[in-house]
């Protein structure tokens, strides 16, 4: 019996928490560069910036400008449904946040109370996702900024209506075109999607790397979402595509693992050869539909590709006349299986691309997006129970970001120097849950500040003071703050200095008092954040991220089980389950990454967390290839030797679960998974036999679960060996 498709992964070099972090210091994501949508928010700033100054209010058109600007983080590609919903509670949220801060400057005793209460809230945002701790941060930021401004309570209303109204602009420029781009960002996820795909069938698998795809499929699902209550045809028929590629990608990565099981491309004219071809035909047409998706055009390359495609599963039917009953025979007829269905998939998706088939009276069952603002009670009550403890890293950082915002707003009152508010506003922006990003955000904050003030005072010192070319500098600021800040936070912190500098310098404030002032509270909060953290830090919790994949993996698994078990295969939970597993996988690579730049980690933890890693890739990829198993009769029931296998995996699992948790256990404890696999090899059951495909996955399954295991005790041991 085979041991897998997959090798251990080579090792990687020493490593290093400096150059950790300075990789994360020097990243540039291009991926995250979207300059029409830039050009959108500084639009919708200099327009919310003109709508405030000609009210005449008290600090009028500074409120509708920090409004918009802050609204604009909140901004995205996403589809246009889930985008106005996030930015309109963003506005309402910005605004709220600049009434209560002022109010409380009413009352002398208040500021400080409401400013702990507000930042332990806004700490204990991060548990509900990126969203729910980005809306907390800059409405925190609102509340810093007002709570100092000293307004009566009729100019502070003014002030929190022209947010409230800087903040809707922004929506309003970022929805324009939703009545006639209805399906645009949902359209272009997919043809990523498909494109995707396609590079994924001329690529070999790599040993210990995730399924491929997995990201263009997450975002994929995220963004028809939106979709699930929409019944028009359009609707339906990206529904049917996203079905359509799910299904594609199961074809295609099993096809991808019988091609190296099969050694590669082969020798010409052989098995392997033919795989080859197909894949590679396959991924033109995967990647001419993402084509036709975005610009109508592709369809004819599609329907050549696909004629290619049917060629060569003729041709591969020739070379059936292997043993049926051995492990060779077994893997051609699967791959003639895998081979069929997909050329069935690839025509349905060009037929839809193309806009040809109708999707009609098909059901999809779109699984719900998790971490969105549709919380239920009862998932609000079940995350803070969870998180209300000091075992807890977003308890801690709550903790921490409280106690820093008192201490700031102590030394800023104690100071009472021009514009103090920024010691504390300096805190709230630096402070994170991981080291990683608090240590990279201080030194890129400092130093990026710095840079900013040299280039404002540039151009103030050279630049006429006309309010005409203070505004025009202030949206070529938050240009490029939105075009190239999201790729590096280090270009942000330049741009929002600049900009920031410019827009209070309209309210009359002398710029030479500005720049020295921000300059020496942003030194001073970025200290005390700083501080904070290397006094009282929080380790990366790795073991939580590993313990929520086992738990979505057991979940995935016991999906796909089902149809072993003999019952019907629930495509809605299975769709859930497996978009579940892809998001809890990449949460836990950005915790690795988070926790290779902590200056505790040494070399052996990473490697043997990504040693870890890599055996829950092979288990997935064995699981995925159990899902895309022909299954003739899933009515049959299964032997009894199948139903222990099933559910002593799933045991496995949530030992192993229990342990990342810190309960005791030890191997002893949990089910003999080899002895289990041995008798089902024995038995009678339809599938699982010695010359079957499905038996050489379980095999695999019980070798990755076995290994994970012992990397696992070992991990425990280690992590209390740095305690």
């Amino acid at each position: 019996m085979q041991t897998g498709t997959f090798a251990k992964p080579p090792q990687s070099r020493e490593h290093s928490s400096w150059r950790a972090l300075w990789t994360i210091l020097t990243s540039f994501n291009r991926s995250k560069m979207a300059p029409r949508m830039a050009f959108r928010n500084a639009a919708g700033m200099l327009l919310s910036l003109a709508v405030g100054t000609a009210t005449h209010a008290a600090f009028g058109g500074s409120a509708a400008a920090l409004g918009a600007l802050f609204v604009s983080y909140s901004d995205g590609r996403d589809p246009y449904r889930q985008r106005a919903f996030r930015m309109i509670a963003a506005s309402v949220t910005v605004a709220l946040a600049a009434f209560i801060g002022g109010m409380s400057d009413q009352y002398r005793f208040g500021v400080g109370v409401v400013a702990a209460a507000a930042a332990f809230v806004a700490g204990m945002s991060v548990a509900f996702g990126e969203t729910a701790m980005n809306v907390g941060t800059v409405s925190l930021v609102m509340l810093t900024i007002f709570s100092a401004q000293h307004l009566t309570p009729e100019s502070l209303l003014e002030a929190a209506l022209l947010a409230l109204l800087g903040g809707l602009i922004q929506t309003a420029l970022s929805v324009a075109f939703w009545p006639v781009r209805r399906y645009d960002p949902e359209r272009r996820a997919l043809a990523s999607l498909f494109w995707g795909l396609g590079r994924t069938s001329d690529e070999p698998i790599q040993p210990g790397t995730a399924p491929p795809a997995s990201v263009q499929m997450s975002q994929a699902q995220g963004a028809l979402q939106s979709l699930r209550l929409d019944s028009g045809d359009e609707s339906l028929r990206y529904q049917s595509l996203l079905n359509q590629a799910e299904r594609a990608r199961l074809s295609v990565i099993r096809l991808l693992q019988m091609q190296a099981a099969l050694g590669g491309k082969g020798q010409p004219g052989g098995e392997g050869e033919t795989l080859s071809q197909f894949l590679s035909a396959a991924g033109r047409a995967l990647k001419s539909i993402g084509t036709s998706l975005l610009s109508g055009a592709g369809s004819n390359l599609s329907h050549d590709q696909i004629v290619k495609v049917d060629g060569l599963i003729e041709e591969w039917r020739l070379h059936r006349a292997g043993n049926p009953v051995s492990l060779e025979g077994a893997t051609m007829k699967d791959a003639l299986f895998q081979m069929d269905a997909l050329a069935g998939q690839l025509r349905a998706a060009a037929d839809l691309a193309a806009g040809s088939a109708s999707p009609q009276g098909v059901s999809f069952g779109l699984p719900s997006a998790p971490q969105s603002w549709r919380f239920s009670p009862s998932s609000i009550a079940a995350t803070l129970r969870a998180n209300l403890n000091l075992r807890s890293a977003v308890f801690r950082h709550s903790v921490r970001l409280m106690i820093c915002l008192t201490i700031a707003g102590m030394i800023a009152h104690a100071t009472n120097w021009s514009r103090s508010y920024w010691i504390p506003m300096t805190v709230v922006i630096l402070l994170r849950p991981d080291f990683a990003a608090t240590f990279s955000r201080g030194l890129l904050r400092i130093a990026g500040t710095i840079v900013g003030l040299i280039v404002a005072t540039a151009q103030i010192h050279f630049l006429p003071p006309t309010l005409a070319v203070r505004a025009t500098l202030i949206g070529i600021c938050v240009f490029l703050l939105r075009w190239l800040g999201p790729a590096n936070y280090g270009f942000f912190v330049v741009c929002v200095t600049a900009a920031i500098v410019l827009l209070i310098s309209l309210t009359g404030v002398p710029p030479k008092t500005l720049i020295q002032a921000r300059a020496i509270d942003t030194l001073i909060g970025g200290a005390l954040a700083l501080s904070a953290y290397a006094l009282w830090p929080t380790r990366e919790p790795v073991d939580a991220a590993l313990a929520d994949l086992l738990a979505a993996y057991r979940e995935y698994f016991r999906a796909v089980a089902q149809r072993y078990l003999g019952s019907a295969m629930d495509e809605a939970l299975l769709s859930r389950a497996r978009l579940a597993a892809m998001l809890a996988r990449s949460n836990l690579e950005a915790s690795i990454e988070r926790l290779a730049a902590e200056p505790s980690t040494d070399t052996n933890q990473i490697e043997l967390v990504r040693s870890m890693i890599a055996s829950s890739h092979r288990f997935v990829f064995a699981t995925l290839a159990l899902e895309a198993g022909e299954t003739k009769n899933s009515a049959v029931p299964a032997s009894p030797e199948a139903q222990q296998f099933v559910a002593d995996v799933q045991t496995t699992l949530l030992g192993l679960e229990s342990v990342l948790h810190g309960r005791e256990t030890g191997p002893t404890e949990m089910p003999d998974l080899r002895n289990d696999f041995r008798l089902l090899l024995k038995s009678n059951d339809p599938y699982f036999h010695s010359h079957s495909l499905e038996a050489v996955e379980g095999d695999t399954i019980v070798n990755s679960l076995n290994t994970l295991g012992e990397e696992i005790l070992r991990w425990r041991e280690l992590r209390r060996a740095h305690s």
